[in-house]
């Protein structure tokens, strides 16, 4: 059996025995792809011609399939039949990449995306980047967006600067984008039914509710399309329209770069126990290039300020132990500064030959 290694090689010299004749001068490279948080994968790209958007085949669930038996050449096989299956695709885009420096026709098609910022480094590198506490928004133009999913190319400072915008103007048009790609906010219980049932969730950011009539509250937020929805936490008025809904303050769950949960903050859940379980459930449920964050975040309603919530503990008990020093200590120098006052006053009053007696007294 070949390694990892072995079985790429393997495929990038006997692909083209699968792929028609347009297909005999290609290039054809291997390149190693930064995904989210760390995770590398390997892809291999093989142009028709003088194509300039080439589609990348990704092998790493191929090899996959190859350890657990599948025939070598049937894996190749279903190389080649996934980039001939792209190049229709491949063809559209590449129709048009000229206007893929025009801003005003892209900049409809930003969208945030939203990851964990020390997880991120190496991903983060080239690309135009503003960051938000715990979290770092990048950006993307989707070239293609339908029920099979987002197809894009992110937004580099390169482009950016062929561009010839800010990172601000870039934001503040991604988030527009965003918003007009629908915002909803739904009851997980409802989530869970409509699974069963196939109903569409109702829509409740625009609801006030009563959440001690609520069983076990916990809500969703996300995009109409559940793809690459969580980066809505993002906006401050998105924020706050959640605190109105739910009339509370309330801890974000990062539960994957599609969506966050939300939970009131009704006194039962505690910030350790939060996070224990984001870290269980990102190790053993959520593939890892779709893990947010494993930071769970705190949010007041009347400000709609999101921290970190572990840190706002520490700094909220900081605070508390400052204030019962200040208290303690500012009484006690509050009355030794007057007992000193009205000691100069009558050490004023005093006959000098007297003020011996008065100090000893005191």
């Amino acid at each position: 059996m070949m390694n990892r290694k072995e079985f790429y090689e393997y495929v990038k010299d006997n692909v083209k025995e699968y792929l028609p004749e347009s297909y005999k001068d290609a290039e054809i490279k291997l390149q190693e792809v930064e995904k989210n948080n760390g995770l590398k994968l390997t892809g291999i790209t093989i142009p028709n011609g003088d194509q300039r958007i080439v589609p990348t085949v990704y092998l790493d669930s191929l090899y996959q399939e190859y350890i657990h038996g599948k025939d070598v050449d049937s894996c190749v096989g279903d190389v080649a039949d996934m980039r001939i299956e792209a190049q229709g695709k491949a063809e559209f885009f590449d129709m048009g990449v000229p206007d893929i420096l025009d801003y005003e026709k892209m900049k409809d098609k930003l969208q945030v995306r939203i990851c964990d910022k020390e997880w991120n480094t190496d991903l983060l590198a080239d690309k135009v980047v503003t960051e938000h506490g715990d979290f770092a928004a990048y950006y993307a133009v989707n070239l293609e967006e339908n029920g099979e999913g987002i197809s894009s190319i992110p937004v580099t400072v390169s482009l950016m600067n062929e561009w010839g915008v800010s990172a601000e103007q870039i934001q503040a048009n991604a988030m527009v984008a965003d918003r007009k790609r629908g915002v909803t906010l739904m009851d997980m219980n409802e989530i869970i039914k409509s699974m069963i049932f196939g109903e569409e969730p109702e829509n409740l950011l625009n609801e006030k509710m009563d959440m001690e009539a609520m069983e076990n509250p916990m809500f969703c937020l996300t995009n109409k399309a559940k793809m690459n929805g969580a980066s809505l936490l993002l906006q401050e008025d998105i924020r706050k329209q959640i605190g109105e809904c739910l009339g509370s303050d309330y801890f974000v769950i990062p539960s994957s770069i599609h969506e966050v949960l939300i939970l009131p903050d009704n006194g039962i859940f505690q910030v350790p126990e939060l996070n224990a379980m984001v870290q269980e459930v990102n190790e053993t449920q959520v593939e890892r290039q779709e893990q947010l964050s494993d930071k769970v975040q705190f949010c007041d309603k009347k400000t709609a300020v999101m921290e970190n919530a572990e840190r706002r503990e520490a700094r909220l008990e900081k605070e508390k132990a400052a204030e019962k020093v200040e208290v303690k200590g500012g009484i006690h120098g509050r009355l030794e500064k007057a007992k000193a006052e009205i000691k100069a006053k009558e050490a004023d009053k005093v006959p000098k030959n007297k003020s011996k007696d008065l100090a000893a007294a005191l």
